[in-house]
C-alpha cells in the first residue's frame, strides 16, 4: 500500500467520523427540541434549556475557574458571555453544522486545478 493510498484512507476515515458526529449532534438537538415541544403541548409552558456554560462547569469545575474571572483576557470574557446565553440545543445544532461542513471539506474528491502557464503571442 502506498503512502498516497494510506493518506486517502485516513482522510476518508476522518471525514466519515466527522460526518457521523455531525449527524448525531444534529439528531440530538432536533430530538431535544421535539421533547421540549411535547412537554410544552402537555404542560402548556415552555421549559428553558440549560445554557452551555452549565455543562462546561459540570465537566471541569476546578480547571475552568478562569471562566468566572472577569480579569482574564478580553476574548475569554466575550466567549463566556455568549456561552452563558446560548441554549444547549442551539449549540449542539451549530456544532453539528460546523462538523458537517468540515467533513465535506475534508472528503472533497475534486481534482486539483491544472497549472496554467501564460503564453505571450507577439
Amino acid at each position: 500500500m502506498t503512502t498516497m493510498r494510506v493518506e486517502e484512507l485516513a482522510r476518508e476515515g476522518v471525514a466519515f467520523s466527522l460526518w457521523l458526529s455531525a449527524v448525531l449532534l444534529n439528531m440530538v438537538s432536533v430530538l431535544w427540541l421535539g421533547f421540549q415541544g411535547l412537554q410544552w403541548l402537555h404542560d402548556g409552558r415552555w421549559t428553558n434549556q440549560p445554557p452551555v456554560l452549565n455543562w462546561i462547569r459540570g465537566v471541569c469545575p476546578d480547571m475552568c475557574s478562569f471562566v468566572d474571572n472577569p480579569h482574564s483576557w478580553y476574548g475569554a470574557a466575550k466567549v463566556v458571555r455568549v456561552l452563558s446565553e446560548v441554549p444547549s440545543g442551539l449549540a449542539l445544532a451549530l456544532l453539528g453544522i460546523a462538523l458537517g461542513a468540515l467533513s465535506v471539506s475534508i472528503s472533497d474528491h475534486r481534482p486539483l486545478a491544472p497549472s496554467v502557464t501564460r503564453r505571450t503571442f507577439g
